[in-house]
């Protein structure tokens, strides 16, 4: 059994229904198979981790769990999908891609030795001590100083370590180099193993440049370039995030660029929006009031306590027993026509503003309901659904274009007949 890509949120809610049992924390099971690849439960786990909704995650039912880790799982399946075909494409050998590993490289280099330097900087016993006397009764106080202390430090620090790798590296600036209109390929700076030039700091286009720019940029690119050479000196290892740098990027650099094949001018999202009017179509709105009790005897008695004259809205905050509608005195907000209970929807199709509902009985209970204000329907022209219209348009061809990579590749759902196996 395999699902299809119909879409990210209908594979999701396949997939929270899966979810609904525990594996042992021992496991280390394959979830899925894409080709040579395999998502196992431990990435899924990690996968949690980094998730925005992870310190909300205890938090929630079983089955809004189950969900986001199908819609997790569903992102992942995604990701290994593009990053294959990504391959297939030969994107990672592209200027562009290699242009991107190299710069997140550079910048993770700088950032870890720079850490190393800061790291090693601590307050002297003596200068905790005045500085506690001075803050006894302020402890925020004292924090704030210590850190403003070990920045001041790191500022000088920081500036020594670049005169010493420029020793280091016996670096050469050429002053008379740096001036406006230099030759892209003109050589500003050089040292043992690398070589800076103008047009790594300046774009082609770039205006009122002047020797100062020049220069500001020049010392911020050689500080990059020394620390990088300085980190892989010291051994400091960042091999796995540059791995995770590539399993992130070409399915993103594969996206983008289907996005530009797939919308080369406006002219197909101008196509789409004809043929789908209803995107430019926005549905009345209803103000709803509303209180729900517990029996039908209960609401047909409050029904006549508010023909008598009391508030609907007071009675809603004191015996609704609709958590929000209570905490909220029955207002339940606007509210499009075609949403909510269809119902209540077919009830009070014909309710007049400010009349009151004949008891209307659902699942949750019995219901009182009136109409406040309303906002007309309309139908608004492309330029305003513009958004709308893209994002529906790329949707749909991405849907597509992922079930063909799930044959491609030959996708695998093993959760799915674990799941069967279990029961």
């Amino acid at each position: 059994m395999k699902p299809k890509f119909q879409s990210v949120h209908s594979l999701a809610l396949v997939l929270s229904l899966l979810f609904g049992y525990t594996q042992p924390a021992w496991s280390t099971e394959i979830l899925v198979s894409i080709g040579n690849l395999e998502i196992t439960d431990a990435d899924l786990e990690q996968a949690m981790r980094s998730s925005p909704y992870t310190t909300q995650f205890n938090a929630l039912g079983e089955e809004d769990q189950a969900a986001l880790r199908g819609g997790l799982l569903q992102r992942l399946v995604v990701s290994r999908l593009l990053f294959l075909e990504a391959k297939a494409k030969n994107l990672e050998n592209t200027d562009q891609f290699k242009e991107e590993l190299e710069r997140f490289r550079l910048g993770l280099l700088h950032r870890k030795y720079m850490e190393r330097i800061r790291s090693g900087i601590t307050v002297p016993e003596d200068v905790r001590r005045r500085m506690k006397e001075e803050f006894k009764a302020n402890h925020d106080a004292f924090k704030a100083a210590e850190s403003a202390y070990i920045s001041d430090e790191y500022k000088k620090a920081r500036i020594r370590e670049i005169k010493l790798l420029r020793d280091k590296y016996h670096v050469r600036t050429f002053q008379d180099r740096m001036v406006p209109g230099a030759a892209p390929e003109s050589v500003l700076m050089e040292g043992d193993g690398f070589r800076i030039h103008t047009s790594d700091l300046l774009a082609g286009s770039e205006k009122n440049v002047t020797p100062e720019r020049i220069a500001h940029q020049l010392y911020i690119r050689a500080e990059l370039l020394l620390t990088a050479l300085a980190a892989v000196d010291a051994g400091i290892d960042v091999s796995g995030e540059l791995e995770s740098f590539r399993t992130e990027r070409l399915p993103a650099l594969l996206a983008e660029r289907l996005e530009r094949d797939w919308l080369p001018d406006e002219k197909p999202l101008n196509a789409y929006f004809d043929s789908h009017p209803e995107l430019g179509l926005i549905l009345a709105r209803r103000h709803i009031g509303q209180i729900v009790l517990a029996t039908r005897e209960e609401a047909e008695a409050v029904r006549k306590r508010i023909l008598a004259g009391e508030s609907l809205f007071a009675l809603a905050g004191e015996f609704s027993i609709d958590p929000y509608g209570r905490k909220n005195r029955g207002d339940m907000g606007w509210i499009k026509e075609d949403r909510g209970s269809p119902v209540i929807n077919a009830a009070i199709a014909q309710l007049k503003d400010g009349e009151i509902s004949e008891v209307i009985e659902t699942p949750l209970g019995f219901h009182l309901v009136t109409i406040l204000d309303r906002k007309p329907g309309e139908s608004r022209p492309y330029r305003l659904v513009r958004d709308k219209v893209r994002q529906l348009y790329l949707s749909e061809k991405m849907t597509s274009y992922l079930q063909s990579l799930e044959q491609k590749y030959q996708v695998v759902w093993h959760v799915i007949e674990n799941r069967q196996a279990w029961n």
